[in-house]
């Protein structure tokens, strides 16, 4: 935490590094390979910092960041604590494999030159919503992270594509300005923005109806983010029609910065004893998990059945949320590590059905068992995983939040967890069914070559990654409840942002201060 040395400014490495690469691209005004190495090292960069910080936070305390050397609460802090290393990490692998599949999807020649540096200020913003301590800079990360997608989502579009993308852009731009007055209805009330500052407030409000009206507002922004029912309906569509590597990592990644928001405002700023809160959270995840994956049985598309799957899946979640227990919160946590590989993997498999068959339509799909037998495998594993098939990743973390759910006597969230399940299940073999079992049309040969092969090669990675995870659970579940703790620790986080007031200015280190 010494100003002067490293740990303390490493905070902000995630944030920086991409966003200086992404200029340093747009210098160049053709793709080139040089871009694209200097892309690929730059996500292996943020990856190794990412592992470092989750190694260093484990055995140490946060890295806390006073940006212009602003004592808390009245400038910018960066935290990067467990919870905020495991997501960085994530976020980086992510960006890895997907740029890994763009570049064996495209020839250089052919690759948009806007793509890489759009990217990579996507992901300067997603990682500024993992470090950020206060409301409005995590208002700022949204900001740069949405004009991103919003590029990226319509840079390689045509007119239905485009169309489309519409409802993303309108219930974004709709949330955001519902963001920007929840900021300043928090100043009002509490007057900080500054999310250690919250803590100590919020404390002393706990139980005012303002308080449970800014909550529920919270609730909105969010829910609406993260792709909670009813406010899901911008994603299936807009998620569907962009090219793979972008999509798989839209997937991925987008919504699960909503999650973990919601985890960082209702498990550390907010206080504990808002149990209606919590309820509403856990029975809208339930109708979102069931609604979600009725809207995947029902389609044909399989970037538009996986797409469907992504608002399932975040019901799971957002169940783990509103249980509100150190154990729920440790499922939440290990079930968005298991999800993130998976959802990715499936989106590339997507993007390779299509490479090879001409289409994702199920209905003019087939024999890619028979052409590309180590891409079923890889489908078969991730589709499993995402299932909830023991012994699997995506089987430990439904297995917490159902035994949570059990032990809470919540048996109507329960059952409807294991029948969005069991649909889960069947939409999934539907794809395999429909794209690798069932023989080629008739007159369309499948055939592979050198890219498709590398592309196959990077979702077996994947699917090696999420076996990892599976057969490895007890070590990401040690990570994951440590992060749990640390998140739930609402004093500790106030005594980590505050100490690092003490390093230059012990006397200027303002107390527990009344709003």
């Amino acid at each position: 935490m010494n100003p002067f040395g490293t740990p303390a400014n490493l905070a902000a490495f995630p944030v920086m590094f991409p966003a200086i690469v992404a200029l340093i691209c747009l210098l160049a005004p053709r793709p080139s390979v040089w871009r694209r190495v200097l892309a690929l090292a730059a996500c292996a960069g943020l990856l190794a910092h990412a592992c470092w910080i989750v190694s260093h936070v484990m055995n140490d305390s946060p890295l806390v960041l006073r940006l212009g050397g602003w004592i808390a609460p009245y400038g910018i802090v960066l935290v990067a604590d467990t919870l905020a290393g495991i997501m960085l990490a994530l976020s980086s692998f992510t960006a890895i494999t997907c740029v890994l599949f763009g570049f064996a999807e495209t020839p250089t020649k052919d690759e948009h030159p806007l793509r890489l540096p759009l990217f990579l200020f996507l992901l300067a913003g997603i990682n500024l919503t993992f470090v950020t301590g206060d409301l409005f800079n995590l208002f700022v990360a949204f900001e740069v992270m949405l004009l991103s997608s919003y590029g990226l989502m319509t840079l390689e579009a045509g007119a239905r594509e485009s169309r489309q993308a519409l409802s993303y852009l309108t219930l974004n731009l709709v949330g955001s300005a519902l963001f920007l007055a929840v900021c300043g209805f928090t100043y009002s009330l509490l007057g900080t923005l500054n999310f250690a500052e919250m803590i100590v407030r919020t404390d002393v409000l706990a139980g005012d109806y303002r308080l449970t009206l800014l909550a529920v507002l919270m609730l909105l922004v969010f829910g609406l983010k993260a792709g909670l029912f009813p406010l899901y309906q911008w994603l299936p569509g807009s998620y569907s029609v962009m090219p793979a590597p972008i999509a798989a990592f839209y997937a991925g990644m987008l919504t699960k910065v909503g999650v973990y928001i919601l985890i960082r405002i209702f498990g550390t700023v907010l206080p504990p004893s808002m149990t209606e809160l919590h309820t509403l959270i856990a029975w809208t995840a339930g109708l979102t998990m069931v609604i979600g994956v009725l809207g995947a049985v029902g389609q044909m598309r399989v970037q538009t059945i996986l797409s469907y799957h992504i608002v399932s899946q975040i019901g799971f979640m957002a169940l783990a949320i509103g249980l509100f227990t150190p154990f729920a919160i440790t499922a939440a946590i290990f079930y968005i590590i298991h999800h993130i590989i998976v959802k990715a993997a499936l989106f590339l498999v997507g993007g390779s059905i299509t490479k090879l068959n001409g289409t994702d339509d199920l209905s003019r799909t087939g024999g890619l068992w028979r052409a590309a037998p180590w891409l079923g495998i890889a489908f078969v594993l991730q589709a499993m995983s995402l299932a909830g098939l023991p012994p699997l990743s995506g089987f430990w973390g439904k297995f917490m939040i159902i035994q949570e759910g059990f032990t809470q006597g919540e048996w109507v969230l329960v059952a409807m967890s294991l029948v969005a399940s069991i649909l889960t299940l069947m939409s999934m073999l539907k794809i395999w069914l429909g794209a690798f079992w069932k023989a080629a049309p008739e007159g369309t040969p499948v055939a592979t070559n050198g890219r498709t092969r590398a592309m196959t090669t990077v979702i077996v990675a994947m699917a090696c990654v999420s076996l990892v995870i599976g057969f490895g659970a007890e070590k990401f579940l040690r990570i994951a409840k440590h992060a749990a703790d640390e998140t739930l620790d609402r004093a500790g986080y106030v005594a980590d942002v505050r100490a690092a007031n003490e390093i230059l200015y012990p006397s200027k280190t303002p107390g527990a201060t009344q709003p």
